[in-house]
């Protein structure tokens, strides 16, 4: 997967600026959970986990996955955690993957997540912009 920063303009698989081929222009398209080893995140406290922002990610990750593609991609904390493992331990071990991505409509805008956005959070302690969170908690069909 490809690192972008959280907050910037959405670029991956389309040029900058511009429509996906066959849709109408819409809101403009913001990256966030893009997440990369090597490149800083915000992390929230271990003692407070937002469970209800993970619970609202797997949710929309089940129910409302877009752009597929046909490869997929793994976690790069857990697949570099799995290596470490004895080949008898990798073989009953899993490591998360994803090969899509979640929209979540905000404020004008639309957020694009990679679909390992709800493993980070739960998992890598990923927290992710105010304004995304917002967005999914202002979601009605997220309690």
């Amino acid at each position: 997967m490809t690192y972008f920063a959280d907050l910037t303009p959405y670029t991956y698989g389309h040029a900058a600026g511009q429509p996906e081929p066959g849709t109408p222009e819409g809101p403009a398209e913001i990256n966030v959970g893009w997440l990369e080893p090597g490149q800083e995140y915000s992390a929230y406290d271990a003692d407070d986990p937002p469970y209800a922002l993970i619970d609202a990610l797997k949710r929309l990750v089940a129910t409302e996955r877009v752009h597929q593609t046909r490869g997929f991609h793994l976690c790069p904390w857990c697949v570099d955690a799995l290596l470490e493992r004895s080949a008898g331990e990798r073989a009953r071990a899993a490591c998360p993957r994803g090969s899509a991505e979640i929209r979540v409509l905000g404020d004008g805008v639309e957020y694009a997540a990679p679909e390992l956005v709800a493993h980070y959070v739960e998992a890598h302690r990923y927290l992710p912009p105010a304004e995304f969170v917002a967005a999914v908690a202002g979601r009605r069909d997220v309690p």
